[in-house]
C-alpha cells in the first residue's frame, strides 16, 4: 500500500471515530427531548426524559413502561450501534499506526479491548433492555469492561511511542479511573430498582462515564489525526530530501 493511500486511510479511521461520537452525543441530546416518559420506578406520571433518574437505555426501550410504543428506539438503537462500529473502525486504525513503531503485545491487546467494547455497544443497542434484559447487561458489563482494559492497555502504548505527546495517555488513564468507580458501583452497588437513591446513583455515574468517554475520545481521535498528518508530512520531506 502506498504511503499516500495508508495516509488516507487512517485519517478516514480517525474521522469516522469522531462522527461516531458526535452523532451519539447530538441524536440521544434529540432523543431525550422527544422521550415520552417514565422511568425504572415511576413508571406512569412523570412526563419526559430525567436526566437524573433515566438510563441512556430507557431510550432505546421499544416500549416505554405503560406509554405504549416508543418513538425514540429506533433512533437510539442506530446511534449506539453506528458509535460502536465507529470505535472499532477507530481503534483498527490506532493501532495499525502504533504499530508501525513498536510491535509490541499490548497493541494487539488494545485493538482486541477497543474491537471488544465496540462490539458490546452494538450488542446494547440491539438487545433493548425491556426486550432482553440478561442479554443487555451482559453487552453493557462487556462494553465497559473492555473499554477499561482498552484504555490501559493504549495508555502503555501511547507512552511507549515518542510521536505522541503522552498527555494522551493521562488523559486515557483518568478516564480508566473513573471507568472504574463507574464499573463497581454497576456491578456491586444498589441495583437501580431497590430506592430511589439506588436509581439516581446508578444513573449519574452512567452520565458520568458516558460524557467523560465521548471527551476523552475526542480528545485522543484530535490528537490521533493530529500525530499521524505530523507523521506523514515529515515522511514527505525526507522523501523529498532523498530525491
Amino acid at each position: 500500500m502506498s504511503k499516500s493511500a495508508e495516509y488516507a486511510l487512517l485519517q478516514a479511521a480517525c474521522l469516522i471515530g469522531l462522527l461516531g461520537v458526535l452523532q451519539y452525543v447530538g441524536v440521544t441530546t434529540w432523543l431525550m427531548e422527544i422521550y415520552p416518559g417514565g422511568n425504572l420506578l415511576d413508571r406512569g406520571s412523570t412526563d419526559g426524559y430525567s436526566f437524573t433518574h433515566n438510563f441512556l437505555s430507557d431510550l432505546g426501550r421499544t416500549t416505554v413502561f405503560r406509554r405504549g410504543p416508543n418513538p425514540t428506539a429506533t433512533g437510539y438503537m442506530l446511534s449506539l450501534a453506528a458509535a460502536g462500529i465507529s470505535t472499532m473502525i477507530f481503534f483498527a486504525g490506532l493501532c495499525h499506526f502504533l504499530w508501525k513503531f513498536h510491535r509490541t503485545p499490548l497493541i494487539i491487546l488494545c485493538l482486541i479491548c477497543g474491537i471488544g467494547a465496540g462490539a458490546g455497544y452494538v450488542g446494547i443497542a440491539l438487545h433493548p433492555i425491556n426486550v432482553d434484559y440478561r442479554g443487555h447487561i451482559r453487552y453493557v458489563q462487556l462494553g465497559f469492561i473492555a473499554f477499561w482494559w482498552m484504555t490501559v492497555f493504549c495508555a502503555a502504548c501511547i507512552f511507549q511511542n515518542k510521536r505522541f505527546h503522552n498527555n494522551y495517555a493521562r488523559i486515557l488513564l483518568g478516564f480508566a479511573l473513573v471507568l472504574g468507580v463507574q464499573i463497581v458501583i454497576m456491578l456491586f452497588g444498589p441495583r437501580s430498582w431497590s430506592s430511589g437513591e439506588a436509581l439516581l446513583l446508578q444513573v449519574i455515574a452512567q452520565k458520568v462515564v458516558v460524557y467523560s468517554e465521548i471527551l476523552s475520545m475526542t480528545v485522543l481521535i484530535g490528537g490521533t489525526m493530529v500525530t499521524i498528518r505530523r507523521y506523514y508530512r515529515e515522511e514527505d520531506a525526507l522523501a523529498e530530501e532523498g530525491d
